[in-house]
């Protein structure tokens, strides 16, 4: 769309879709960070609800296969590895939000943490992007040419 709009003599139209082609990026990255975020509740209620606080066995691993499943998925369907990594930081936002929220409804029996380190979504974001960028790859790779 952006080269489309740079070739096309009516400045008017071209800064309406130089503007929609910005927006697609955007609209990717705030679903991919919802979707992030609802991960990131997902597992506070799931560490809240295994035997007060005490962290299920192989959890974190669970959820970095999961997060690598879910965007190779989404690098697949052409996502760009830059949207899916930058949203894959809206865990923790999503984590913690769940836990002030059990505390402020449940009081002292809410979790204190979300259950894991905060520096570990690091580690999803790099997942999250390598399994998105490496899928994209390789179906752009595997579709062939047609005329």
């Amino acid at each position: 769309m952006k080269n489309e709009a740079a070739s096309v003599r009516d400045k008017q139209w071209a800064l309406e879709t130089q503007v929609a082609a910005n927006w697609f990026w955007w609209r990717a990255a705030i679903t991919v960070g919802a979707m992030f975020a609802l991960i990131g509740a997902v597992q506070v209620l799931v560490v809240h609800g295994y035997r007060r606080n005490a962290t299920p066995p192989k959890l974190w691993f669970g959820i970095m296969i999961t997060v690598a499943l879910v965007c190779a998925a989404l690098g697949a369907r052409r996502t760009g590895a830059l949207e899916v990594g930058v949203s894959a930081l809206a865990y923790l936002p999503g984590a913690w939000l769940t836990v002030v929220t059990l505390q402020a409804v449940l009081g002292e029996v809410a979790p204190r943490d979300p259950g894991f380190m905060d520096e570990a979504v690091t580690v999803l974001a790099v997942i999250a992007a390598c399994a998105a960028g490496s899928m994209g790859h390789l179906t752009v790779w595997r579709t062939p040419y047609r005329r």
